[in-house]
């Protein structure tokens, strides 16, 4: 095997390598953990609170940082981010402590809309990208607060 067939070897090995890493992060479950604090900066309502990352895969995953946009009934109402490397072993789940910070024009509209409306309860879904180990995956999750 001459240099050219040793480096296009070692190129489809890579590839694999990062088709199969790219493939298990995107197979990363993810649900809302314990509420650990609230803050105000300004205006804006700041809750701390963890994400809980399950990996079924064989794979351990240093998830670097992650960034989402917090929707409830299609308004925009926060944003949530961690920019703290976290690591998740293979076949477990470990906890991502997140920042949830809430736009407070997004926080009174829902607020006078659960008041007006009689609802009761909100569906808030998250949707943004984590980056495990350089490999930038989208996720999201839905989560009911209230009855």
């Amino acid at each position: 095997m001459g240099d050219l067939g040793v480096i296009a070897f070692l190129a489809a090995g890579a590839g694999l390598y990062i088709w199969n890493l790219k493939r298990s992060a995107e197979n990363l479950q993810y649900y809302p953990g314990n509420i650990t604090g609230f803050s105000i900066d300004g205006v804006s309502p700041i809750v701390y609170t963890e994400l809980v990352i399950q990996n079924t895969s064989n794979n351990e995953f240093t998830l670097n940082a992650l960034s989402g946009n917090v929707t409830c009934d299609g308004t925009l109402v926060g944003n949530i981010s961690n920019f703290s490397p976290v690591i998740i072993r293979p076949r477990s789940e470990g906890v991502l402590p997140i920042t949830l910070k809430m736009f407070p024009i997004g926080l009174v509209n829902d607020i006078i809309s659960a008041i007006t409306g009689g609802v009761r309860g909100k569906v808030l879904e998250v949707v943004g990208s984590v980056n495990a180990d350089g490999v930038q995956v989208p996720f999201s999750l839905s989560y009911k607060a209230g009855v």
